[in-house]
């Protein structure tokens, strides 16, 4: 035998308790290996909190994972506070120290939700622990760190077509991200949860700040950006809803958001040329958005609902050997 890991064997399972009376185990008869596995099992404020205990422990165990950290951070602090702190500049007026503040205070949020992820950095497939946020979640961090400077060219009144141009040149590439840091993790690795967790929330975040200010912009009409908002925003809206009935579906994308998501990405592209050459946009997006993007958002909506119909609730601790749901 090889030598063995210590991470490894410090997250390894060790053998559960013997089975009660009636036959049936229970999740708080299987001992995890390390205090951490409990700490990833809690619900609500208190789960949140013990999930940031979790990090710090973690944190402090590896190297290799605080310099991962530090480095994506780092990158989209530079980023986007020095692009928000230009656009405010361009703006005047007084501009530049609210830009700077705000995007500071963004930058701090979502750092803070990367750093909670932490415990969710495992094989999706394995569960193996990694100990690296890795290229494809620093994709999806940079995409979530440029999406509220890049708002502030559509709400500050820049001169002349500046907004309209920084917008598209700035957050039509930070779009691309989106299809780039699912490639990445699909051809290079690593496959993480903490990227199935992370990635729809930055969808949502994206492309409900994406449909404001193409609106602004003439990129797309007002029935659309409508659209766009009840399909990102909507399940995000009722997921308190859904925790209180105490129901706990997969944060994950379905098949038909995903295909919503790369139509919405295509049709603003198209549409925004169209913009830029002075082209029909309203009848584009009314021929093409309507049947792409209404059908893929019908069809969400209904996976989304038999996936919480389906779902386990929080009440119920007993399992029986052998279910997926079981596994420590």
């Amino acid at each position: 035998m090889g030598p063995v890991n210590p991470d490894d064997a410090r997250d390894a399972p060790t053998a559960p308790h013997p089975l009660p009376d009636d036959g049936r185990r229970r999740t708080r008869d299987v001992l995890p290996a390390r205090r951490s596995d409990v700490l990833a099992g809690g619900a609500g404020f208190f789960g949140l909190v013990l999930l940031y205990i979790q990090a710090v422990r973690l944190m402090r165990r590896s190297a290799q994972l605080r310099r991962s950290f530090f480095f994506w951070v780092l990158l989209g602090g530079v980023l986007s506070i020095l692009f928000a702190v230009a656009v405010g500049v361009v703006a005047g007026g007084g501009r530049v120290v609210f830009a700077a503040g705000l995007s500071t205070v963004w930058w701090l949020a979502v750092s803070a939700v990367m750093f909670g992820g932490a415990p969710l950095l495992r094989s999706q497939s394995s569960r193996k622990r990694i100990w690296r946020y890795g290229v494809p979640n620093g994709l999806t961090a940079l995409r979530s760190y440029l999406a509220l400077p890049i708002l502030l060219c559509a709400v500050f009144p820049l001169p002349g077509r500046t907004g309209f141009a920084l917008w598209c040149g700035v957050g039509g590439p930070v779009a691309f991200l989106d299809a780039a840091d699912g490639y990445v993790a699909r051809r290079f690795g690593p496959l993480t949860r903490l990227g199935a967790a992370v990635d729809p929330g930055a969808d949502v975040l994206f492309f409900s700040i994406a449909a404001v200010g193409c609106y602004r912009f003439g990129i797309i009409p007002g029935w659309m950006a409508g659209l766009m908002l009840v399909r990102y925003l909507g399940p995000l809206l009722a997921t308190p809803l859904v925790f209180a009935n105490a129901r706990r579906p997969e944060l994950t994308h379905t098949y038909f958001g995903r295909l919503n998501t790369a139509f919405t990405g295509a049709l603003l592209f198209i549409l925004m040329w169209l913009r830029l050459l002075n082209g029909p946009v309203d009848l584009v997006a009314l021929v093409a958005g309507v049947p792409l993007m209404g059908s893929t958002t019908l069809a969400h909506f209904v996976a989304l609902g038999k996936r919480t119909a389906s779902s386990p609730r929080v009440t119920e601790r007993q399992w029986h050997p052998g279910t997926p749901a079981a596994r420590p």
